[in-house]
């Protein structure tokens, strides 16, 4: 029955014109209704409880004759209108009506952003001193959302699970949620559920802190082929502690990395599993205490030491000390997009203009903008690029292609020497984004492995807690309408880091890169 409640509440949220005019405080509607709904054991019983909510909110009229959209890569799911033994001929009829009702392009819960047209989801209330025993709270917090992916998410094709299914499963898991942790942890869960990078519990939240842990082991792990890997070791680490790249962490404070990686990865949303492992491995280290005992694998010889562990603020997580931009060996030029400084692409492309290759480093997340400002220079006319698809008011639930957009110019200096694109998972978002546009260049090579497949601009969710998520709120695609959203931006050359050149302390990566740029004709 609530299953049920929940689709009809989120489908007359978008649809029904009365609601989006604002006329109703449709939260309160539902809290107004549940404890009706949960007294009921009959179907029927709580089909007239909704064909009741429904003429309660006055009488609608029938749209005009609308142009069909030719280029639609997502329609509505409204069959389960039609369904007569679930929902009863009479709550059927009215449901069918309201998707044929005359609607504004103007709604009170859900407007579009002036130029991308990625979701705005508004005047949501978000009770931020709700108790987590309320259970009308924490119903509206899972049809808000479960609603908001069913109408305006748009890659709702691409959800692993039925989205019908993980409404029914997470009914009776965020009811039992009685406390701030499970309420959130039940919400990550949930989140999980979409695989969408972009799509977490963002905020510095004190009670997820606490549950991961507020001290941080000053060295960075990775996971590589399902060993926990010291990758970098900060300036902040205890010298006297025998710890080197390349060791292989077993066991953190006694339990087997494994099982924790299996623990916790269904708390670190992700668009695929190598930017889950990329999250999961950043959480392991962390504690609520002075130290953790590692045991720590060194040429198939084990050993137990004790790391201490700090504050946050104690360790330069974020300190970036690569150059926008340098000359490597053999005159190859190089570029670090994390570190460029608005507008200074021009005079960079002047510094490498005459080099041998050009390699641009896609592992990290650009500070500026690049896709059309570096795009001229690589792109010798205007190319097509990608085309995205952007969400209805009018329709919910339908996403349309726009039409592509084009990258590069003609132009005197063009670069015309082979461009290396280095890719990772950290390689997200924006990352993605150029470098869909800058793989164009016709001597162009994208080397590296599966990226954090999140494109497109974001839109911001609030749930009851004052909790904010966001997700992925237009779709990207290349122009020939293949995904990149889970997938990532595959590489031309597959290549991984591996545990012998970690142990060595070589970038791997960028060691090929020059290789194949040398190897150019």
């Amino acid at each position: 029955n609530l299953y049920k409640v929940g689709k009809v509440w989120g489908f007359l949220k978008y649809y029904h014109p009365e609601i989006g005019k604002g006329n109703f405080n449709w939260d309160y509607e539902l809290i107004r209704i549940l404890p009706e709904v949960m007294s009921k054991q009959s179907s029927s019983d709580v089909n007239r409880i909704l064909i009741n909510q429904i003429e309660k909110l006055g009488e609608v009229v029938s749209r005009d004759t609308v142009d069909k959209v030719k280029d639609i890569k997502l329609t509505p799911e409204l069959d389960w209108l039609n369904d007569n033994d679930y929902l009863g001929a009479e709550l059927s009829t009215l449901l069918k009506n309201l998707k044929e009702s005359k609607r504004s392009e103007e709604h009170y819960y859900i407007g579009l952003t002036s130029r991308i047209k990625n979701p705005i989801f508004q005047n949501e209330r978000t009770y931020p001193s709700m108790k987590h025993t309320d259970d009308g709270l924490k119903l509206i917090s899972l049809f808000r959302y479960w609603n908001m992916i069913q109408y305006y998410f748009p890659y709702r094709n691409l959800i692993d699970e039925n989205w019908d299914d993980v409404l029914k499963a997470f009914i009776p898991k965020i009811i039992s949620a009685n406390d701030e942790l499970s309420y959130k942890l039940t919400l990550l869960e949930l989140i999980g559920k979409i695989s969408d990078t972009h799509a977490n519990i963002w905020g510095n939240d004190e009670i997820l802190n606490r549950f991961w842990g507020v001290k941080f082991a000053p060295i960075e792990v990775n996971i590589i082929n399902g060993k926990v890997v010291v990758t970098k070791v900060y300036d902040e680490f205890d010298e006297k502690t025998d710890i080197k790249l390349g060791d292989i962490i077993t066991h953190i404070n006694s339990e087997a990395t494994e099982k924790l990686i299996d623990e916790k990865i269904k708390y670190c949303p992700a668009s695929n599993l190598p930017t889950k492992f990329r999250d999961v491995s950043r959480r392991l280290l962390r504690t609520n205490n002075e130290f953790l005992q590692l045991t720590v694998q060194r040429d198939e010889t084990p050993n137990n030491i004790k790391i201490n562990s700090l504050d946050f603020d104690q360790i330069k997580y974020w300190e970036n000390k690569t150059p926008s931009h340098k000359i490597l060996e053999n005159n190859i030029g190089y570029i670090f997009p994390g570190s460029l400084k608005k507008g200074e692409i021009d005079s960079i492309m002047s510094m490498l203009a005459n080099t041998n290759g050009l390699i641009i480093d896609f592992r990290c997340y650009p500070s500026d903008f690049i896709v059309f400002s570096l795009g001229k220079y690589l792109i010798h006319r205007p190319t097509e690029f990608v085309k995205v698809t952007v969400p209805s008011i009018f329709n919910p639930g339908e996403f349309i292609f726009n039409q592509p957009l084009l990258v590069g110019e003609k132009r005197n200096d063009n670069y015309k020497n082979k461009v290396v694109i280095i890719i990772n998972e950290i390689t997200q978002s924006q990352a993605e984004y150029t470098t869909m546009a800058l793989r164009i260049a016709p001597k162009a090579i994208v080397l590296g492995s599966t990226t954090a497949g999140a494109d497109g601009n974001v839109s911001t969710i609030m749930l009851p807690g004052n909790i904010r998520t966001m997700i992925s709120g237009i779709g990207v695609y290349y122009p020939d309408g293949t995904e990149t959203q889970r997938v990532g931006i595959i590489p031309d050359i597959e290549m991984q880091p591996t545990i012998k050149g970690i142990k060595n302390g070589e970038d791997e990566l960028l060691d090929r890169a020059i290789e194949i740029i040398k190897q150019q004709k």
